[in-house]
Formats: C-alpha cells, structure tokens, sequence
C-alpha cells in the first residue's frame, strides 16, 4: 500500500563514468595503473563480479586516501547496482565517508545509503538517519522534501504510526511541499490500518479534492471503497469498486470484490 518512492533511480552508466573519473583524476603508479585499467575493462564486459574482486585486491595494496576513497565509492557502485550484494555496498559506502569531509562526497555517498538501506536492505531504522543527515545539510538541499518523505515512510514500514503521521503532519504544513497531496494518502493509510476507518474516509477525500494523477485517485479510491466496505457500507463499496472497474490495474481484483459484495448484499436481503 505504501509505494517506495525513488528519488535517486541507480544509472546503469554510473559505475562507467566513476571508473572513468577515477582514471582521469588520480595519479598512479604505472602498476596500479594498469590494474585500474583493468578492472574497467571487466565492467566494460560486464564481468562486475571481477572487477570487484580486482578492485578490493588494489585496496589491499593501500593506495592514496584519495584513490583509495574512489575505488570505495566504485565498490558501492558494484556490489549495489550489478551484484545485488547490499550489505557489502553499505560497507563501502560507509568507508567513502570515513574518508573525505566534502560535502559532495558526503551527500552523494548518503543519498546511496539512503536508497539501499530503504529499498533493498530495509533497514529502515538506519534508513532514518541516513535521511535525516541530508535533511540537515545547510543549505537546504534540493530533495528536501523527498528526504521528509521518506522518513515518514521508514517509520511507517517500522510500525511506528504515531511518528510517521508525525512527519506527515509536517509536510502538510507546508502546502507548497512537492508532496503535499500525496502526504494525505499516506495518511489515509496509516488511519486505515489503525481499523480508524472515519479518519481515514476523511483523509482521502481530502486528498482526492487535489490530486490530478488518474493513477493515484484510482489506487485512493479502491483503499476508499476498503474503507466503507470495513465499515459494511457495501452500497458505496459496491459503487466505487464499479467505477473504477476499467481503469484498476488488475481487472480480477475488482471483478471478485464485487462479485463479494453483491453475495453480502443479497444474504442481507433474505
């Protein structure tokens, strides 16, 4: 019900322009040289898992700060966009902030915690912090919004509704945030699973006054047509369930709703 929203999509070219950036900026020695040269090669291939071993072997080697951070950054690259290995990914990228106090390695490398600690490791307690770090930057950065987000969405997935709606409460403070609207779904949700089924009806009215995307106002109505048929108002369900028939993504789903619903409703009658 509460989509992950991501901010930060992970390029598939990212580990080829780092590696690129890594050859281009740092003097090596004519070994390690050709080790990096090596170790692009393999992502040129697409043999990742190589070009990692390759790359932790030139760590062991201890090269520069500086080239030692970059190839840190390139392993959190790997291991999260090509390998699948998250945690070895948060390692790395924890490592790069060990490394450097720039604040564009800082942000950058938080924003990658951000994004494998909330959507692929589902830390979301660490998730949090990550978040909250680059809600902190001064000045304000650019996806502040986001970042509030998805700190209302970590405590929501750790089952801590009272601080999510807390967050969510922030963000519809501010009607020029660019989650505004959406915050009132999620605080639909958050309603709805507390069985708080009034509450959340007027929350997503609310919501539905706003919002223009047909995606979102079907995906609000169906979690509607939930409410008022948790409440046994299965006339209402009933009516929404069917106007949303042609345009829910799964056909079936509202099909055996309303076949449900007219089986209640007719039980009701005898």
């Amino acid at each position: 019900m509460f989509a992950r929203i991501r901010k930060f999509p992970l390029m598939s070219f990212t580990v080829v322009l780092t590696a690129l950036i890594l050859l281009a900026s740092c003097d090596f020695t004519p070994p390690i040289n050709r080790r990096i040269i090596d170790a692009q090669n393999y992502i040129t291939e697409q043999k990742y898992a190589k070009a990692a071993y390759l790359y932790e072997d030139i760590l062991k080697s201890n090269p520069s700060q500086d080239l030692r951070l970059k190839i840190c950054y390139q392993l959190g690259e790997l291991y999260s966009i090509y390998l699948g290995q998250y945690k070895k990914a948060v390692h790395y990228y924890n490592e790069v902030k060990e490394l450097t106090e720039d604040p564009l390695w800082l942000i950058k490398t938080e924003e990658k915690l951000a994004d494998v600690n909330f959507n692929y490791v589902k830390d979301y307690k660490v998730a949090i912090k990550n978040y909250t770090r680059l809600s902190q930057f001064t000045p304000k950065l650019k996806n502040f919004d986001f970042f509030q987000l998805q700190i209302a969405l970590s405590y929501f997935y750790l089952n801590d509704k009272d601080s999510a709606l807390n967050q969510l409460t922030k963000i519809q403070a501010d009607p020029n945030h660019e989650y505004f609207i959406r915050s009132f779904y999620y605080s639909g949700l958050i309603y709805f699973e507390q069985k708080e089924f009034n509450k959340a009806l007027y929350v997503w009215q609310e919501y539905l006054k706003r919002e223009t995307k047909k995606e979102y106002i079907v995906q609000a109505k169906f979690m509607v047509a939930n409410a008022y048929e948790s409440t046994e108002n299965l006339k209402m369900a009933y009516d929404i369930y069917y106007s949303i028939a042609n345009d829910y993504p799964n056909p079936d789903v509202i099909q055996n709703r309303l076949n449900s619903l007219y089986q209640r409703r007719v039980s009701r009658r005898r």
